[in-house]
Formats: structure tokens, sequence, C-alpha cells
């Protein structure tokens, strides 16, 4: 896939003439800054002229004045702390911001692109297996082909296609057998399942005793399982 082309401004606007991200950032953290320090000068001259008018008042105080006093500008002070190591905090938040926006972007991009897969709605690839069921006699029942496809979602499969025809949450297995169908789609054997997952975690998964390969060899059928690096599913469910 070739990769987006950035286009030319077509307003007669030239590079450079808005601000950069970077400038507008700068921009805001230094409000943030001159905001924090407003404030911590402004609580601080606030206290300052608060001790220096009760200071002319101590003058009859008593011990018992005094301790409580000192308890009051002790605790103005720790609020005063804790207020600015707030306002540091943010300023540093801030300054990181861009490199956290943009993680933060890219998170959002390969979740919706992971649930893109998961639902049928964008292609995949990856390794994963490829299986094809061999079905001269057209023995192979819906009960098989659908127990294959839960074996591998349940072993992992983040995407499975059969004949052509992607497989999700909604898909259903109808027909009878020689005449197998996935959501109303009619296949022909040989069947062809590519399903994108862990390797060997699916394929042992479909060779458990008694399970899918056991079951398609009792149909007379026969399957053969192929483990793969790169595999694609190209097909994808349209929206309706």
């Amino acid at each position: 896939m070739s990769d987006p082309v950035d286009d030319q401004p077509t307003d007669g606007s030239t590079p450079g003439t808005a601000p950069s991200g970077g400038r507008r950032w700068d921009k805001v953290i230094s409000g943030v800054v001159t905001a924090a320090l407003a404030l911590v000068l402004g609580f601080a001259l606030v206290v300052q002229i608060r001790s220096t008018e009760e200071a002319e008042d101590r003058t009859g105080a008593t011990e018992e004045d005094l301790v409580r006093i000192l308890d009051e500008l002790d605790a103005r002070e720790e609020a005063l702390r804790s207020q600015l190591n707030e306002r540091e905090q943010a300023v540093e938040e801030l300054s990181g911001g861009r490199t956290q926006s943009g993680s933060a972007l890219a998170e959002a991009q390969r979740r919706a692109e992971a649930i893109g897969v998961l639902n049928g709605t964008l292609p995949a690839r990856g390794p994963g297996l490829r299986v094809v069921i061999e079905d001269r006699e057209g023995a192979v029942t819906t009960a098989v082909l659908l127990d294959a496809i839960q074996e591998l979602r349940g072993a992992g499969a983040e995407a499975i296609e059969v004949d052509g025809v992607r497989v999700v949450a909604s898909s259903y297995v109808g027909g009878s057998p020689g005449e197998l169908t996935v959501d109303g789609t009619a296949l022909e054997a040989p069947y062809e399942i590519v399903a994108i997952g862990p390797p060997t975690d699916l394929e042992v998964a479909l060779n458990v005793s008694g399970g899918v390969v056991d079951d398609v060899a009792r149909t007379g059928a026969s399957s053969t399982v192929t483990q793969s690096d790169e595999l694609r599913v190209e097909s994808v469910v349209r929206g309706g």
C-alpha cells in the first residue's frame, strides 16, 4: 500500500504562514506558567498582608493565641506548597502533551484497525494457516464446517475466510452435504479455509483427538493443514 501524499496548500497560503503546533503548545504552556505564578504570588501576597495586619494585634496575645496563629500560618504555607506542586505538575503534563497526544492517536488507530479486522470490515494479513478439505463424495456436513470455524476462532484466529467468504460473528453455515453455503454464498469443494492467527495454536485446535480433522476423516473426506508466516484475507463484509 502506497504512503499518503501530503497535499500542497490550495488557498494561496504558503508553508510557514500559520503558527506551528509546537509554537501553539509553547504559548499554552507559557500561559499556564504565567497563571500559576500569578496565583502563587497573589496568594503569597495575601498571606503576607494578613500576617502583617495580624502582627499589629499580637502585642497582647497569649501563648495559646500565638500557638494557634503559628498553626494557621503553617497550614497556609502547606496549602500554598500544595497548589504550587499542582501547577508544576500541570505544566509538566502540558509540556509532554504533544507526545502523549501522538501516542493516544496511534493507539486509537491501532484499536480501530483491530476492531475492523475482527468485524470483517478490513482485510487482514499475518501468520496463520490454510486448511484444504477434499470432499469428492460431498459428505462433509454443515456441522463439520461450523466446528472448524469455531475451533479456529476459539484458538485465536483474528480473521477467517472460507472459499473467499469472510466469516464474522454473525456468519452462518447452511445448505446440505455437497451444497454447503456460508452466509448464503455457495461453496465448492475442495473447501479452503484461511485463518489469520497463531499458527501452532490453530493447528493444535484442529488436530485434537476427536476434533475437526478426525470428523472430516469420518465423513470419508480428507484435510490438509499448512502453517504459514504470511497469509492474506482480502474479502470483507460490506455494510448493508
